[in-house]
């Protein structure tokens, strides 16, 4: 399945128009930071400032690749670094500041750290709005076009298309990989049972700030990745609404999975985002509800789910005739 899935995805562009790429693209980036934020979420804790990880990657990078707003004119004192390592450092930058926090405020649990990453999101949408010497204000900061092997990713979406892709598939790959490895088992352990785990000698801080760590680092990336698809990175762009978001796609798409869940929920709630906002501004926090409730009344483990559901469906009926 996965592999069929990632020919699907190679052949995709070529038969699609760039108007649904325009819906894909930015659905898939979602995805990697919604992969990050299920990381955390099956240790037991609850995260709503993913968003405020995605601005830092974002102006990161804008600021290490594009001229900031503070040095127009001033040629000596302009960074212009390849997007790649800009894209990189930022998540960097992002996997810093969520160790720090991270070590900070991971002694608390439940609604306490859950207030505290929501507190961060907003510090950080509110510092790059009222610092506008810095991070460029309402007007935010610009990011420039990839330049890589020639490309052309100004006319065509295509070639950013395949970056994106590619940045998916490097997350997925690294989240099933500690998913399925002893960290992964310890994570779940810590989710699954906190006291028990503490008792057998499992040290509950450090696990939850690694796995806050490397979510951060993906979400600074999905960051940098959305601020050079639009060209610029706003206050307006990662948002406490983001965040929530976020959680919505990861609940929609299930949690039982490591990488699945995040990407299904992604891929089915971004695009549908957003032609409900340019259709009809104000639907789209409407129908996300409706969608949220349906899913926590019937399906508890998300859309993921439903193969099981079926299997265990035709299971029962075959047993039940004998």
């Amino acid at each position: 399945l996965p592999f069929l899935a990632l020919v699907v995805a190679v052949v995709f562009p070529f038969v699609t128009s760039e108007g649904v790429l325009s819906y894909i693209i930015p659905a898939l980036i979602w995805g990697i930071a919604c992969i990050g934020w299920t990381a955390i979420f099956r240790t037991g804790q609850f995260s709503m400032g993913q968003a405020g990880f995605m601005a830092i990657g974002g102006y990161v990078t804008g600021i290490l690749t594009a001229t900031p707003p503070w040095t127009s004119g001033i040629t000596s004192a302009t960074v212009h670094l390849p997007v790649l390592v800009g894209m990189l450092i930022g998540g960097l930058a992002a996997a810093v500041l969520a160790f720090i926090v991270g070590f900070i405020t991971l002694r608390l649990a439940g609604i306490f750290f859950c207030i505290v990453t929501l507190a961060f999101g907003e510090l950080v949408n509110v510092n790059t709005l009222n610092l506008p010497k810095v991070f460029g204000g309402i007007n935010g900061m610009p990011a420039p076009d990839p330049q890589l092997f020639g490309l052309d990713f100004k006319s065509t979406r295509v070639p950013y298309y395949f970056l994106v892709l590619a940045a998916v598939i490097i997350t997925s790959i690294v989240f099933w990989r500690l998913d399925r490895s002893r960290l992964g088992m310890l994570f779940r352990s810590v989710s699954s049972n906190r006291n028990l785990a503490a008792h057998t000698g499992i040290n509950l801080m450090k696990y939850r700030v690694i796995a806050f760590t490397v979510a951060g680092f993906f979400a600074g990336l999905s960051g940098a990745l959305f601020a050079h698809y639009l060209r610029v990175t706003t206050p307006t762009l990662f948002t406490f609404s983001e965040s929530v978001l976020i959680l919505i796609m990861c609940v929609v798409g299930g949690t039982r999975s490591a990488v699945a869940g995040s990407l299904v929920g992604a891929l089915a709630l971004s695009p549908a985002g957003d032609y409900l906002t340019s259709k009809l501004q104000g639907a789209k926090p409407l129908v996300f509800g409706v969608i949220v409730v349906l899913v926590a009344f019937f399906l508890t483990n998300g859309v993921t789910s439903i193969p099981e559901m079926v299997k265990n469906f035709a299971v029962g009926r075959v047993q039940a005739r004998k």
